[in-house]
């Protein structure tokens, strides 16, 4: 039997076991799913779980000696995975995806590969088990030598347009419980796949994914794989659900309540997007009553001059607004804040941290809790905003850890950056990320 090892790819060359916060590699364990109806033998290997560096990686891979090697790249990591591809010592067939693909897969055409290497934009479950079956039916889009470019888009037959339909062995996900912040026992799901916003920052953004569309899963889908999960891990008490917008319309709010309504003995936790809940200010009670603990919005900034120019929908009184109605009917909010912007000022930073200030504020007076994540500005391959910057000052540097903001644990991910494009020196940016931050602290 042939076998596949997947890997969940590493952010840090060294292994390190600093307690970084966790998401299960879902889209991974979609991929195993389908390669195991193959008849291949599959084996998922999480680099951020299982703290694994670069040079561990090709160990594992050249003693296993398996017949298909598949990984995940972002911007973050480009070197790392391209270390560990160009240095496989045995032979194989390597698969290359992830979400950055679609604007770098020029660059990994260059790379000094020795094997055969598929690289794949899109969702990439169906096309991998065909490729590797010898089934395929479609034509790579670009080839150079021994590296070709699969396009799975909405033209594709491999683009899954019924996501009710896709298959999920949990298996795959080992160790896939988590024992989030409330000290409950956890465990995530994907409910749909695309965006319908446009932010200049995010590569999923609508305006760079034309060719496919925002897909959703029918409820009867969902509740079977709560009570699939159940059924594996009875002690679980939370779900979270990983969708960028699983609450993105008023209609999906009543869609949410039917679906937890059926799991009285559980809470979830989820994304929403402040133009969803200032248009149901009135169904956030119905939230709450249906076992909604937590929702995570992405503000981003307080700064109405930089929401406009990184096309972020909603103003900051729709996030007041929101946040008020969400905090008084006893839901918790994390919110997300990026500072950083290209050409932002000390001004735009004071607007943000006031906003986030008010909302912590405002939360010590409600039965709902405000928490704050923090994040400097990174240029995504791609995106609006990374295009301008390379067509104008070009990028800074590379991917570097900015040791500064070193201090919170479990977030030494999210500290990487590609330079600092606004228009204050860095210790300006790091005194606002960092007492933005500690707002969960304090209060």
């Amino acid at each position: 039997m042939k076998k596949f090892i997947l890997f969940n790819s590493p952010i840090f060359e060294e292994p390190t076991d600093a307690k970084e916060e966790y998401l299960s590699p879902i889209g991974l364990a979609y991929i195993a799913t389908y390669l195991e109806k193959t008849g291949i033998e599959v084996e998922l290997l999480d680099c951020v779980k299982d703290r694994l560096g670069v040079r561990e990686v090709n160990e594992i891979i050249n003693k296993a000696k398996p017949d298909f090697v598949g990984v995940n790249i972002f911007s973050q990591n480009y070197e790392l995975v391209k270390k560990i591809i160009e240095n496989i010592q045995i032979p194989c067939e390597c698969f290359i995806g992830g979400q950055a693909v679609k604007s770098i897969f020029d660059d990994i055409l260059k790379w000094n590969i020795q094997n055969k290497t598929y690289i794949i934009i899109g969702e990439a479950e169906f096309i991998i088990s065909d490729i590797v079956s010898g089934k395929c039916e479609e034509l790579p889009s670009n080839q150079l030598d021994n590296k070709f470019v699969y396009r799975v888009n909405k033209e594709s037959k491999y683009f899954p347009k019924d996501l009710s339909s896709v298959s999920l062995e949990r298996k795959y996900l080992k160790n896939e419980v988590i024992t989030n912040h409330y000290g409950q026992k956890e465990a995530s799901i994907i409910t749909s796949r695309g965006c319908m916003y446009n932010c200049a920052f995010c590569g999923g953004a609508s305006g760079l994914n034309k060719d496919v569309y925002p897909r959703v899963r029918n409820k009867e889908s969902v509740i079977s794989e709560i009570e699939e999960i159940l059924a594996i891990y009875p002690d679980i008490t939370s779900i979270r659900v990983l969708d960028d917008l699983f609450l993105r319309t008023p209609h999906s709010i009543d869609d949410a309540n039917q679906i937890f309504a059926t799991f009285p003995q559980l809470t979830w936790r989820g994304m929403v997007h402040a133009l969803t809940l200032v248009r149901a200010i009135d169904k956030i009670e119905s939230l709450k009553k249906n076992g909604c603990k937590e929702l995570f919005m992405g503000i981003e900034s307080g700064s109405e001059k930089i929401r406009k120019k990184i096309n972020k929908m909603g103003s900051v009184c729709d996030i007041i607004k929101v946040a008020k109605a969400l905090l008084e009917n006893g839901i918790d909010l994390k919110g997300y804040f990026i500072y950083g912007f290209p050409g932002e000022t000390k001004q735009d930073f004071e607007e943000t941290y006031k906003l986030a200030y008010g909302l912590k504020e405002i939360s010590t007076h409600t039965p709902g809790v405000f928490r704050t994540s923090v994040f400097q500005f990174r240029p995504y391959h791609g995106t609006q905003l990374y295009e301008e910057i390379v067509q104008g000052t070009g990028l800074q540097h590379g991917a570097i850890l900015n040791s500064t903001l070193g201090q919170f644990e479990g977030r030494q991910q999210f500290n990487f950056n590609f330079g600092n494009y606004s228009a204050e020196p860095t210790e300006v940016l790091n005194e606002y990320i960092i007492k933005t931050q500690r707002l969960s602290e304090e209060f």
